[in-house]
């Protein structure tokens, strides 16, 4: 088994990442192209892709002790 330490900092560094990169997919030409989304359609769904995930990765990182609330 191996185990994965994330710093609570890197942690913080990793979840604005993520949206950085979620506020970025709604202009993506390429998405817009071979979804047929419009780019209110793709941020819409972007948004609410970040947020299921962000609430799923919090959980796991306090089931493992971290202090975070993100």
């Amino acid at each position: 088994m191996r185990a994965i330490i994330i710093e609570e900092e890197r942690f913080v560094e990793i979840c604005k990442l993520l949206q950085a990169e979620c506020l970025h997919l709604p202009k993506n030409a390429y998405l817009r192209e071979h979804t047929g989304l419009s780019e209110e359609q793709i941020k819409f769904a972007a948004d609410e892709m970040f947020r299921k995930f962000n609430y799923h990765f919090v959980r796991w990182a306090q089931s493992h002790g971290a202090n975070c609330t993100n």
